[in-house]
């Protein structure tokens, strides 16, 4: 379900950050309908252990057209 987000690959690590495609979002077992809000929690894991798992935090919103482009460069 979320390979797209294993904190064992040097790129997340890296980005410090993942993204999950919206047709897993879609799948079962999630089967989130358009407009949906995205919540997520997350806990690092090493070889010490895993941490606390975080406060659900929301930073998107399934929508089927995006956003109009910003900061556009010549």
């Amino acid at each position: 379900m979320t390979s797209d987000c294993d904190g064992a690959l040097s790129a997340i690590i890296t980005a410090r950050q993942c993204s999950i495609s919206y047709e897993t979002l879609l799948a079962a077992p999630f089967n989130l309908p358009w407009g949906s809000s995205i919540y997520a929690k997350v806990s690092a894991v090493n070889i010490m252990g895993s941490s606390v798992v975080s406060a659900a935090g929301n930073g998107a919103t399934m929508i089927r057209v995006p956003d109009a482009p910003v900061s556009l460069r010549n």
